[in-house]
């Protein structure tokens, strides 16, 4: 279904091929696009994700999404954020959080409510330890004949260090950045960061022009 409204949307706006900017799941979506309309994507920037999601991170995730108190005011959202993921954000300030968490909730009849889809603890609920997790090389393969950059965190659970060397073995031109300091995903605030991904774009603009010339 997300697959379909991404495509859905590209088609809206005319925008394909695209440069995908994929954070997590919207980097999986991201690869499951190249895979499904290979034409619609013209660059991948895959933050924090790969075809390998390493499962003491997928625990954790699972262990609180769709299941946070509900805070009474962004505070005390920021507090449960801090709780929950200072290991990975260690440099984070009070500001930092309280910011967190007015992306993570917002209001709505007086309620704090979250502003990501709860439904997507159903998807995780089918994981278990004794249950593999898919690999996606198939569909990161499918990326081959683009520009990829991939984004790790360098406390991420999620993307192992081993992971994004396969990944460089697969696609060779793949551009690879660590993030100190930042675990999943990382945030892609800094304006050195936004330079190369700027600059990343702009050889995705080059590479589509001289396939299409």
């Amino acid at each position: 279904m997300e697959l379909a409204d991404v495509i859905a949307v590209l088609v809206a706006l005319c925008a394909a091929p695209a440069i995908i900017v994929g954070t997590s799941r919207g980097g999986l979506i991201a690869m499951a696009l190249a895979a499904q309309r290979p034409g619609a994507v013209a660059g991948a920037v895959l933050n924090d994700i790969g075809p390998v999601i390493e499962a003491p991170g997928l625990k954790r995730i699972k262990s609180y999404v769709g299941k946070l108190p509900e805070p009474r005011t962004f505070e005390e959202g920021a507090d449960i954020l801090r709780r929950i993921a200072a290991d990975q954000f260690p440099n984070l300030t009070a500001a930092d959080w309280l910011n967190a968490a007015k992306r993570g909730w917002r209001e709505q009849n007086g309620r704090l409510i979250p502003t990501y889809d709860p439904a997507l603890a159903q998807n995780l609920a089918a994981l278990s330890p004794d249950k593999p997790i898919p690999t996606m090389w198939p569909q990161f393969d499918a990326l081959a004949r683009v520009p990829v950059m991939v984004i790790r965190g360098a406390n991420s659970d999620i993307l192992s260090s081993g992971t994004v060397d396969a990944m460089k073995a697969h696609h060779p031109g793949m551009e690879a950045l660590v993030i100190p300091d930042q675990g999943h995903a990382p945030l892609l605030r800094e304006p050195d960061i936004i330079a190369r991904i700027r600059q990343f774009a702009d050889t995705c603009d080059t590479v589509h022009a001289e396939v299409a010339a």
